[in-house]
């Protein structure tokens, strides 16, 4: 899983989200694609587009952990993966992590974990590009865009 969000940090300007939030086609076509063709087409300057939930479903797709056909979304994430918590102390290199009440605003994925101060490092995609910044930030601007709370999902059971 890594190997997958680093090389999609490295791409980061390759890296588009579906334009007013509405998935496309080119969404539906880039999830589908192994991560061989992903990286083939990145490395010859081409492009990759989803929203946050796809991001966070084909980079586990790639570690052979989403057992799915279709990406989801974020709030049915919270459906498929039931093992919901909320210590960040805990969460490890891949977990789903939540932002906002309900069915949810943004999901982003751990990248590097804290286990220490429980601030692990995530990444994000949530526009065009790729973000790669500290769970209290992330969380601090979600809740200043009126979605506050953060709910991690276990990707342990997979």
């Amino acid at each position: 899983m890594l190997a997958v969000l680093d090389f999609f940090h490295h791409h980061a300007g390759q890296l588009l989200y579906p334009p007013h939030d509405v998935r496309t086609a080119f969404d539906n076509e880039c999830w589908h694609w192994s991560e061989a063709t992903t990286e083939l087409q990145l490395e010859h300057g081409r492009y990759w587009q989803g929203d946050c939930s796809e991001f966070a479903s084909y980079v586990l797709k790639c570690a052979g952990l989403w057992k799915w056909t279709t990406p989801g979304a974020t709030s049915s994430h919270l459906q498929l993966l039931p093992d919901h918590y909320t210590n960040a102390k805990v969460a490890d290199v891949g977990a789903l992590v939540i932002f906002g009440p309900g069915g949810g605003h943004h999901e982003a994925i751990v990248h590097t974990p804290d286990r220490r101060y429980g601030n692990p490092t995530l990444d994000s995609h949530g526009r065009p590009g790729y973000d790669r910044v500290k769970l209290s930030d992330l969380a601090a601007e979600q809740t200043r865009m009126g979605y506050p709370g953060v709910r991690f999902l276990s990707i342990a059971h997979l």
